[in-house]
């Protein structure tokens, strides 16, 4: 992969008062089908309060790595085959994506699969309702989403 991860505070305060990373991951390496070889010792962290921007060339491996960290390679015959993901201080190798989502993390798919019709916050809410979420807790999460983005 000759993809490349930028990090941007997303402010100052929110990084130092929350410390540590959110996300790591370690050497990892992808096989489709266990013959087609997609990643090779891809590594990446996301400190928590900070945006990543992961950017590369078509076939680069952007959406490759992002189905191994959010544990949607099973559906297209994928497989870490190599190294670690960590998030949140959960490693990720045994879970499932509704595993991930109770963690907190999904992957926004292209906008193409979101539902167009509705806002980017009604997107996040229709998403947050697999995590059975109370309304108040919903809207803490919305609370967090909206202060940790600034």
């Amino acid at each position: 992969m000759t993809a490349t991860a930028h990090s941007h505070p997303a402010s100052p305060a929110a990084s130092a008062a929350t410390g540590g990373d959110i996300l790591s991951v370690n050497s990892i390496a992808v096989a489709y089908g266990g013959v087609i070889s997609a990643l090779h010792d891809v590594s990446l962290t996301v400190p928590r309060g900070q945006i990543v921007a992961l950017l590369g060339g078509n076939g680069a491996g952007k959406s490759t790595t992002l189905k191994a960290i959010s544990t949607m390679l099973a559906s297209e015959r994928g497989k870490v085959t190599r190294g670690s993901i960590t998030y949140d201080g959960t490693a990720v190798t045994d879970q499932t994506p509704s595993d991930m989502v109770g963690l907190g993390m999904v992957q926004v798919l292209e906008g193409r699969r979101c539902f167009a019709h509705l806002t980017v916050e009604e997107n996040i809410i229709s998403g947050a309702f697999s995590r059975k979420l109370s309304k108040g807790d919903m809207q803490a999460e919305l609370d967090r989403i909206y202060t940790s983005s600034r």
